[in-house]
């Protein structure tokens, strides 16, 4: 017999509320175990695969290769694309978001000669599961890179961008230089928020989260990005819409004054995701990779 958290619940905002109102009465212990798989649980696009095609098919004169790639030690499986050839570039999508989020940047990347990688993490897009989390993240990139190697560079978006700084400072991929694309803070920072969203009163949300450090083997305190970016030491630039809805400007700031080295800036009026499509941007992006390569030793 299926317990109640494992029955679908109304559909729409307020129902929602509802719901969780009612369920942190009657059954409080069901409320919170929903509430923590809602949590680690992404959207996912229906048209994910019919996206990516629509993302890759307006490549030109590049050569591209999809991957079925599986980690034999934890058993992660990620559908990744690569782009191009020379030296690796990590593309790393947001909470939510798709490989396909990073078509035009990895085009970007492989027209100046790089070999770009972009992969749905594990519960988005065109990879299995449901659920996901900081941790699923990194060990995707962890496969990725156990595949195909080390990055040159590291690019990620939102909650990717998270995932590229304890790419650095955690997992110990040597990149060379880092773009970050409206960085999200970690998952520690919307608590309150997503508790709020769905009605979750306060004393359940404490229940919550010990159930969701239950799912995701760590603390979210551990997975703090700008607590982690005081450890990395290359080169970085930070782009980021100051009117930000969904990440807060104020993050990127506090990213750029703990990571030495690294350079904010502002990207007013491209919002959370037209951003990744802004020419201009893109075009800093590549630049900033290409003067910090010849900035090097030879």
């Amino acid at each position: 017999m299926k317990s109640t958290t494992d029955r679908p619940i109304p559909i729409g905002l307020r129902a929602l509320k509802l719901w969780f109102s009612l369920e942190s009465r009657l059954a409080p212990s069901s409320a919170e175990r929903r509430a923590a798989r809602m949590f680690v649980t992404p959207p996912r696009h229906k048209r994910g695969l019919s996206r990516h095609i629509e993302a890759t098919s307006s490549i030109n004169g590049l050569s591209i290769r999809s991957l079925d790639l599986v980690d034999r030690k934890t058993g992660v499986r990620i559908v990744a694309t690569t782009i191009g050839d020379g030296p690796l570039v990590m593309l790393l999508h947001g909470w939510g978001g798709s490989a396909s989020d990073m078509i035009p940047l990895a085009s970007a990347f492989a027209r100046a000669g790089h070999r770009s990688v972009v992969f749905d993490m594990p519960g988005h897009g065109r990879s299995p599961g449901r659920e996901s989390s900081l941790v699923e993240f990194m060990r995707a990139m962890s496969a990725v890179s156990g595949a195909l190697g080390v990055p040159d560079i590291i690019v990620g978006h939102s909650f990717g961008g998270s995932a590229a700084v304890f790419g650095i400072t955690e997992l110990g991929l040597p990149v060379r230089t880092a773009v970050l694309v409206s960085p999200a803070p970690g998952p520690a920072y919307y608590v309150e928020r997503f508790s709020r969203t769905i009605g979750l009163p306060p004393e359940r949300a404490v229940g919550m989260m010990r159930r969701v450090v239950e799912r995701v083997g760590r603390s979210v305190e551990s997975l703090d990005a700008l607590v982690a970016a005081r450890g990395a030491e290359v080169p970085a630039i930070i782009f980021h819409d100051p009117a930000d809805r969904e990440v807060p400007y104020e993050f990127a700031v506090h990213m750029a004054d703990a990571w030495t080295g690294s350079l904010l800036v502002p990207a007013p009026a491209l919002g959370h995701k037209r951003i990744l499509r802004d020419p201009a941007t893109i075009a800093a992006a590549v630049d900033f990779a290409r003067a910090e390569k010849s900035a090097l030793p030879s």
